[in-house]
């Protein structure tokens, strides 16, 4: 009598089949770890407690892992291999302020399994200061007329007895003074990342004028302070910068990023390189033959292709738009220009300068 078992042949195929099919579950990745510290920046005497700042960390997708006030997070983290951008930083800092300055730090780190990462975030000065200091003669003559500073979050008022450092985020800041109503742009000026700027007005020894701020000039002076470094230059009413400007623009004048910020301006001399014509609202030419003489194309640098950059120009009927349009001239494009006219929020789609009444090559 036989009494092995048979298996039948359906059974024996599905086995193979189980068996052919099997793939084994890999061992999860070793975890990464993560040890951050945070330290003053040496050049600044007033940081903050770096317990009250905000720690962020997040993955390659953007993702918050980890979002605490820093003494409240561990000093290690245990994390999942990969790209992580960590940051710190000491307060919110939306909109020009007096006093406000922002400290922080971020880093971009890579973690790979079983690696211990080590980081030491410095908390520097992340936004920017501006002091305005005013002559006593300055303060005199313009008693009646505020000051303002303007940057691209905002504006402040800044009285001629105003002691305090305004903040900014970094990038091109106006200052403004009111004449009747109107106002007129003094001085424009970029600023850096961790610098701290004082900007000193006097009346110019040669300015005699009882009209405040139209038909004068202005002794200004430029101390800039950025991780205890300096650097000076003073406005003799002519120059800007080092740079000697065309007879009869001001130090005032504007390149197209500053203007593009200060829509309803009047009376602005802004500079640029003519760079194309031939705006429709959607388009513009940036090469040569052109058709139409009403408009150019202006931008801040020579070799600029891109429309969303750069600044409209209308030239109306008249002596400036037969000299610089570019049917008629067209050597004329990539030159510098300066032009002295209305700053208007949109002119065929893009910020503009019209009703033009001077203009210097």
């Amino acid at each position: 009598m036989d009494t092995s078992v048979k298996t039948p042949a359906a059974c024996v195929a599905a086995l193979l089949l189980l068996n052919s099919c099997f793939v084994p579950v890999p061992a999860a990745e070793e975890p990464a770890r993560l040890k951050l510290s945070v330290t003053e920046d040496a050049t600044r005497s007033q940081v903050p407690d770096a317990g009250t700042f905000t720690l962020d960390i997040k993955d390659a997708s953007g993702k918050n892992v980890h979002h605490a006030l820093w003494g409240d997070s561990p000093a290690e983290f245990e994390l999942a291999p990969g790209n992580y951008e960590v940051s710190v930083v000491s307060g919110e800092f939306s909109k020009p302020a007096f006093d406000s300055p922002q400290y922080g730090d971020s880093r971009t780190v890579r973690l790979a399994a079983g690696q211990t990462v080590e980081v030491e975030l410095v908390a520097k000065l992340v936004n920017a200061g501006v002091r305005l200091r005013f002559s006593e003669d300055f303060a005199a003559l313009y008693r009646g007329s505020p000051v303002f500073l303007q940057g691209t979050e905002g504006t402040l008022g800044f009285g001629l007895t105003e002691t305090r450092t305004a903040f900014f985020m970094p990038g091109t800041v106006h200052v403004l003074m009111n004449d009747n109503g109107e106002s007129k742009l003094v001085y424009s000026v970029e600023i850096a990342s961790g610098s701290i700027l004082t900007l000193k007005l006097a009346v110019a020894e040669k300015t005699i004028r009882t009209d405040p701020v139209s038909g004068a000039g202005f002794s200004l002076v430029v101390d800039t302070t950025c991780v205890r470094t300096e650097s000076a230059f003073a406005w003799d009413g002519e120059s800007s910068g080092g740079e000697t400007l065309p007879s009869g623009v001001p130090q005032g004048a504007v390149g197209v990023a500053a203007a593009k910020t200060i829509a309803g301006s009047r009376d602005v001399w802004v500079y640029g390189y003519i760079v194309g014509g031939d705006l429709t609202s959607k388009a513009c030419s940036f090469d040569a033959p052109f058709s139409s003489r009403t408009n150019l194309v202006l931008a801040g640098d020579a070799s600029c292709r891109d429309r969303s950059l750069c600044m409209s120009v209308q030239l109306s009927a008249g002596d400036i738009r037969n000299a610089l349009n570019l049917v008629d001239n067209p050597s004329l494009l990539g030159r510098k220009v300066y032009l002295r006219g209305d700053v208007v929020e949109s002119y065929y789609k893009l910020p503009g300068l019209q009703n033009l009444t001077d203009y210097r090559l």
